[in-house]
């Protein structure tokens, strides 16, 4: 990778950064998903001010070439977003579930006691 492509991916990915920062203080993200993109972003200034480690990394893991390895990073943090968001809809699936039924018993307790007034 080129210095001049270096520097424009670090620079990307600290207004990044900096945005995260600016909407985890506004509350707009919350925290548990903006630490990790913030790794994330972390890990992808480290790999581009030093394409090294990389190599690194996959002559470690038996990778012949730094672009398999990168390629395979990606795919396990894609993985683990999509494990994570599956986890978290879920959870609100539970939720609406639950306060659809709360709401249910609610307005039938209200229904039946509007009809013993009305008797």
């Amino acid at each position: 990778m080129s210095l001049r492509i270096r520097i424009f991916v670090i620079i990307c990915m600290v207004l990044l950064l900096i945005s995260l920062i600016r909407l985890m203080s506004k509350k707009k993200i919350d925290y548990k998903y903006g630490l990790g993109w913030a790794l994330v972003d972390l890990v992808i200034i480290v790999l581009a001010a030093c394409p090294e480690v990389l190599g690194w990394i996959a002559h470690l893991t038996g990778v012949v070439a730094p672009v398999n390895m990168l390629f395979f990073l990606g795919f396990i943090l894609v993985i683990g977003i999509i494990f994570s968001l599956s986890m978290t809809v879920s959870k609100l699936q539970d939720k609406v579930t639950k306060l659809s039924q709360e709401l249910a018993i609610m307005r039938k307790d209200s229904h039946d006691e509007a009809q013993k007034k009305e008797k």
